[in-house]
């Protein structure tokens, strides 16, 4: 693998631009989408890459997933999916040429890998990327190798996926989803404000509904402290946690106000149960925290321990004893929660930055349309996929 920007720095020596086609499965409105490709267009210009991204799904997706009655939301969804589909296959027809695919998880969820091996078949060279463990869930326990195996390689966003990948793809790119430390940054009197002992600390939790499962593991310490006085619970999201005896702040996320609503709180948390699915996270919501200077507890599992070093940048707890320890031992001492969340941030700064990574996904890119082996030659026309 290059050097971070080796081929962009030569890219502009000679003028050459690297053409990629980006088949992403959201507008900005997917966090994956908007953190893996859509924050990196404008620095893979400077490096010599034009990139043209098409989503498959809109704000439209979002919604229908927000309809309380099940039979109308899986008719408004066939409909809205079918027709997503076709427009889909209305881009793949008539993408052009172009240096480098790159894919999303697939081009057409749950349906074989046919358009995908047709691609291959093409003469391009075709890269998937994930960021979380979507060869665990029904349909794409044998899709998501197939289509790690035509591809001329794959990027995902931790060593744990990294180490799944290594046995199918013939390249694998690990980059880490990062954050834009010049758009989440701290409140400027942050230092004033958790300086005073007359109020309740705000606790935050950030992410997707389907995500709100983890909080039961924290809710009963969350409960005791709320009945002290000591904190209030903000959540930031399409929909509020309802838990017995919890009394929470829900404010309803946007892509405008998601840095406000962390800013003005006092610690981020992130429970995650251990087990094979967590472990392919690549822990957005904490660099999220952490960006904007919040001393941030977090489970110790997958990614969150290499991001984490407990006691210095932020807390791991595993059982609700350390949950309720390193929770009072934050509200109860401003000077740490300072000390931590500056250092949290130098964390990202350094290591989980737009800025850092821009480079070397620029990098990674050149390399796979430059050295990628294509797969064209040795694929068979794919199977259908079972679960």
């Amino acid at each position: 693998m290059p050097q971070a920007g080796e081929h962009a720095q030569a890219s502009s020596k000679s003028n050459r631009r690297l053409s990629v086609v980006y088949f992403s499965k959201s507008t900005s409105i997917g966090p994956t989408s908007r953190y893996r490709i859509l924050q990196f267009l404008p620095g893979l210009a400077d490096h010599g890459i034009d990139c043209r991204v098409y989503p498959l799904f809109g704000p439209t997706y979002w919604r229908i997933l927000e309809i309380p009655f099940s039979a109308m939301q899986t008719a408004v969804k066939a409909v809205y999916v079918l027709g997503r589909f076709a427009q889909r296959l209305w881009d793949v027809v008539t993408m052009g040429a172009v240096d480098l695919v790159v894919i999303e998880g697939q081009l057409f969820p749950y349906l074989p890998p046919w358009i995908e091996w047709m691609v291959v078949k093409s003469g391009r060279r075709v890269v998937v990327e994930f960021d979380d463990a979507i060869y665990l869930t029904a349909g794409h326990r044998r899709k998501v190798p197939a289509l790690m195996r035509m591809a001329s390689g794959v990027i995902v966003g931790n060593d744990t996926l990294s180490r799944y990948a290594a046995n199918y793809a013939p390249r694998v790119c690990v980059v880490p989803t990062v954050v834009d430390t010049d758009r989440f940054v701290p409140l400027r009197r942050r230092e004033e404000v958790q300086s005073n002992p007359n109020r309740p600390l705000t606790v935050v939790w950030m992410g997707l509904a389907y995500n709100l499962p983890y909080l039961n593991q924290v809710a009963p310490v969350l409960r005791e402290l709320q009945e002290q006085g000591r904190i209030t619970f903000r959540i930031v999201c399409s929909r509020p946690l309802r838990w017995p005896g919890l009394a929470v702040d829900f404010r309803m996320w946007s892509l405008e106000q998601e840095v406000d609503l962390l800013q003005d709180c006092d610690i981020g948390i992130m429970p995650l149960q251990d087990n094979e699915w967590a472990r392919g996270k690549c822990g957005l919501k904490l660099l999220q925290y952490m960006a904007v200077g919040l001393p941030a507890i977090a489970s110790p599992v997958g990614v969150n321990q290499d991001i984490v070093r407990d006691g210095a940048n932020g807390f791991l707890a595993s059982s609700e004893a350390e949950w309720r320890a390193k929770l009072i031992q934050l509200c109860s001492n401003a000077k740490l929660r300072i000390e931590i969340g500056k250092a949290a941030r130098q964390t990202v700064i350094d290591h989980y930055s737009l800025m850092a990574w821009t480079p070397k996904l620029a990098a990674s890119y050149w390399d796979l349309a430059n050295n990628g082996k294509t797969a064209a030659s040795q694929s068979a026309i794919p199977r259908p996929v079972r679960p």
